[in-house]
């Protein structure tokens, strides 16, 4: 046999390396179909923690408006705000605070500010509100609003 023959032969039975662009191309679709379902589920789940560190959020924010009232014999008006929580109001003598140790708490999990309604009249309680995911009343799903109405 001659070397040429031998080479042809080597060839031959020499391994294929690489991949085709078939090969390619089924693994891509794969990998599209895997993510076409968890990425759906892992982001109904990232939203609804958003939810749950909302309520949260709101229930600290609760408490410290507690011992607000506990110290001053009444909630923050609508003009003092949450901030009263944090700073103390002008006038105020027996602020005991700081009541939240960062203005963070204030805002709910996508950034907007925590509403606070504080009571109408007295004996009543206050209301907080968060406008959900897109920051504006109403809404369903994961836009609805958030709200934390106290009773007595």
């Amino acid at each position: 046999m001659g070397d040429l023959s031998k080479q042809r032969l080597r060839r031959a039975r020499a391994p294929r390396t690489g991949y085709t662009l078939t090969e390619m191309l089924v693994v891509l679709v794969i990998i599209g179909l895997i993510s076409a379902i968890v990425v759906p589920q892992t982001l109904g789940q990232m939203d609804r923690a958003k939810v749950r560190a909302a309520r949260l959020k709101m229930e600290s924010v609760a408490a410290a408006l507690e011992m607000y009232s506990a110290d001053l014999a009444r909630y923050p008006t609508a003009d003092e705000g949450l901030a009263a929580l944090i700073e103390p109001p002008d006038g105020v003598a027996d602020w005991a605070g700081p009541y939240l140790s960062d203005s963070a708490l204030t805002r709910d999990p996508w950034g907007h500010a925590v509403v606070y309604e504080p009571p109408a009249s007295a004996g009543e309680r206050f209301k907080l509100t968060s406008y959900g995911s897109d920051g504006v009343a109403g809404g369903s799903g994961f836009k609805r609003d958030i709200v934390l109405q106290m009773s007595q």
